[in-house]
């Protein structure tokens, strides 16, 4: 007889319980005609501490998430279209700000309303305001409504959101600091976040000028072997050095360095072959990194805050669409527009959650908070394809 190890604690059982249901729950949905995500969250929450039975080990699960935020921030970067944003600026721009403003401001006051700190309400208002881009564009496409204007609006709408998300993961520190310290201090934040812009800045340009050097030299030197899976190694490689290079010299988050890293390997002449090369491994660990949200995730603090969830609800399902249409019609685009970009952002995703674990690791967000982006996240991502769905029906009807 050979004898077993036990793998109780091993990121070997997380992959083999996880990846099981994961498939099994993400085909039902298919099924349904829903995005998979809501699948891979309850996998997630199957295997979590806060179900019975089996419990996979949720501190590997969170390192194995960390990998899933730094490609699918690398993603993020590598896709941002400037050019399709600058077709729809004088929609896309304004619209998400009045959005983001909105929505989060109105989070913001719900979570210091309930007895939340300051800190906390705006890392909550902010979480809550952005649309999930994966779950936008699979929508979209599905529909033909990808490369219609009602299509590139909504895009350019989102990448407007991903960037000023991206932005505020810098101040995230700040806050943290302002928490801590107990009292706002004005000069003291203020000399805070212009330390911070000045890293962001002296990152950003070191990347676009030596860093591009370095990017291009190893990708040019890797593609002469015309070997498709040392490009995805060196590809790999590159992002996770970018990525700790951030956090270690430039003292930003690893997330906000993996978005970098995206934004400089995007720019070579041959980012299209890149990002199919990556793209297996990228959609493994984005799996990886929702089964860890789900683990993370007790349904015990929605019976507990019963106000808090039905108000994120409601800012989610109601009010961010209630703004987005309100500024797409003003702006005097045609009622079909405006009612597509509104549906579109009814709902939230990665990047949520991407603010909530940052925010989590630093200790700004009760787990609560957390618990309900998790479940408003999934009521709202099962609820989109269906508003989609009546928008088809409603369009051949007028």
């Amino acid at each position: 007889m050979v004898d077993i190890p036990p793998f109780h604690s091993s990121v070997i059982i997380i992959m083999t319980v996880g990846f099981f249901l994961a498939t099994l729950l993400g085909v039902l949905t298919q099924k349904a005609k829903l995005s998979p995500i809501p699948g891979y969250l309850i996998a997630g929450y199957l295997i979590g501490p806060y179900s019975p039975g089996f419990v996979a080990d949720v501190h590997i699960a969170e390192q194995l998430a960390e990998i899933g935020v730094i490609l699918m921030m690398f993603n993020v970067g590598l896709h941002i279209n400037i050019r399709e944003l600058w077709n729809v600026k004088r929609v896309a721009i304004p619209g998400a700000i009045f959005q983001i403003l909105v929505s989060g401001t109105l989070g913001a006051f719900l979570i210091k309303f309930l007895g939340g700190s300051t800190e906390s309400g705006i890392i909550f208002g902010i979480a809550i305001s952005v649309a999930s881009t994966m779950i936008l564009v699979k929508l979209l496409t599905d529909h033909k409504l990808l490369n219609t204007e009602k299509g590139h609006i909504s895009i350019g709408w989102l990448i407007v959101e991903d960037i000023i998300t991206v932005l505020f993961l810098i101040l995230i520190p700040v806050l943290a600091l302002m928490q801590s310290s107990g009292e706002v201090m004005i000069t003291e934040t203020a000399k805070s976040i212009a330390l911070a812009l000045f890293y962001f800045t002296l990152l950003v340009s070191f990347m676009m000028t030596i860093g591009r050097k370095y990017v291009e030299w190893v990708l040019n030197f890797i593609i002469k072997t015309k070997s498709r899976e040392l490009l995805t190694l060196a590809v790999l490689a590159l992002t996770f050095q970018i990525a700790i290079g951030s956090a270690y010299f430039f003292g930003m988050s690893i997330a906000l360095g993996a978005f970098i890293a995206g934004v400089v390997i995007g720019q070579m002449p041959n980012q299209e072959e890149i990002g199919k090369n990556g793209e297996g491994i990228k959609d493994i660990f984005v799996i990886i990194f929702f089964l860890a949200i789900g683990m993370l995730f007790s349904p015990t603090a929605l019976l507990n805050n019963k106000a808090l969830f039905l108000g994120t609800l409601g800012i989610v399902l109601l009010v961010k669409p209630l703004a987005a249409f309100i500024m797409v019609y003003f702006l005097k685009y045609p009622l079909k527009t405006a009612v597509l970009v509104a549906i579109g952002l009814a709902q939230i995703g990665e990047f949520s959650f991407i603010v909530a674990e940052e925010a989590n690791r630093m200790k700004l967000l009760p787990d609560e908070g957390y618990d309900i982006i998790v479940a408003t996240a999934l009521i709202s991502i099962a609820l989109n394809p269906l508003l989609f769905r009546w928008y088809d029906n409603w369009c051949k009807k007028t």
